[in-house]
């Protein structure tokens, strides 16, 4: 960090005025004469009043590291960013599960059997469909886990703040994925016994296809708020659906279900790039 003088110290070069400084002989900095000008050769520091400090930004820590530390985490920060997303997923099902108990309520009064077994159903498929998701958000946290502990030891991963910051969320969101199984699924056991039918359609349940379905919703919902010009709430639906879908792509090997999401995530990145330009513009 360094001072410029004022205008009125300067020359028309841009020379500091005051005090000077040479480099001597040994290495020392010597006081040079009062004759001694050093100038800048900018024009604009010339005119510039005032003092100004030059200071130099300050650099992200990854900014130093390996190519291969950055793409490690880059990945990292890619599952934690598709697991969020599966959560919310999740807390949106038991949502919708209060949701249908409080509408079976209404209905008591008059029909209390079935408005029991309506308000039993809606509620332990939801908790079916939340037990999966978390299952697979739990399995994804471990696999991001187990990586990010391989490549430290093999020296590709530094343990930078930010990678401790990262690893410190995945961990804990594992845990708090784990807790919610262990909850759902005490939820469901005795309803498990006694719904051996029911067993067979919601062992037909799987993460992947929630995950796609949600982010088709998300894709329709986009679509109405760019019918009624809502850019910013439309821009951002899309770019949630495009992690959903990007996010598939890793997990499942279905040749048909691969070629079906890429079909879908092209045509959501053409209207992106569609809405993107136009706001640019």
């Amino acid at each position: 960090m360094f001072s410029v003088g004022s205008s009125s110290s300067l020359s028309s070069g841009g020379s500091f005025s005051g005090r000077h400084f040479i480099m001597g002989a040994g290495g020392d900095v010597l006081e040079a004469p009062l004759g001694l000008r050093y100038t800048f050769a900018d024009p604009l520091t010339a005119n510039l009043d005032g003092t100004i400090t030059f200071e130099a930004p300050e650099l992200p820590e990854e900014t130093l590291m390996e190519q291969e530390h950055t793409d490690i985490l880059r990945s990292l920060r890619f599952t934690l960013a598709f697991v969020h997303y599966v959560m919310e997923i999740a807390a949106i099902k038991g949502n919708a599960s209060e949701l249908n108990n409080s509408l079976a309520s209404e209905y008591q009064l008059q029909e209390s059997i079935v408005a029991d077994q309506i308000s039993l159903l809606s509620k332990e498929w939801s908790y079916a469909e939340q037990l999966v998701l978390y299952l697979k958000v739990a399995e994804l946290l471990s696999s991001g886990l187990q990586m990010a502990i391989d490549q430290i030891r093999a020296g590709k991963l530094c343990l930078s703040s930010t990678v401790k910051q990262i690893v410190r969320k995945l961990n804990e969101l594992y845990k708090s994925s784990v807790s919610s199984c262990h909850g759902l699924n005490l939820r469901l056991q005795r309803w498990f016994l006694d719904k051996q039918k029911l067993m067979d359609r919601i062992n037909s349940i799987t993460a992947e296809r929630l995950i796609f379905n949600h982010a088709v919703q998300m894709v329709q919902a986009a679509a109405l708020d760019e019918m009624f010009h809502h850019q910013e709430d439309c821009v951002q639906r899309y770019h949630k659906a495009l992690l959903l879908m990007e996010g598939l792509l890793n997990i499942i090997s279905e040749q048909g279900d691969i070629e079906n999401i890429n079909k879908c995530k092209m045509c959501i990145e053409r209207r992106l790039s569609a809405l993107l330009s136009g706001i640019s513009a």
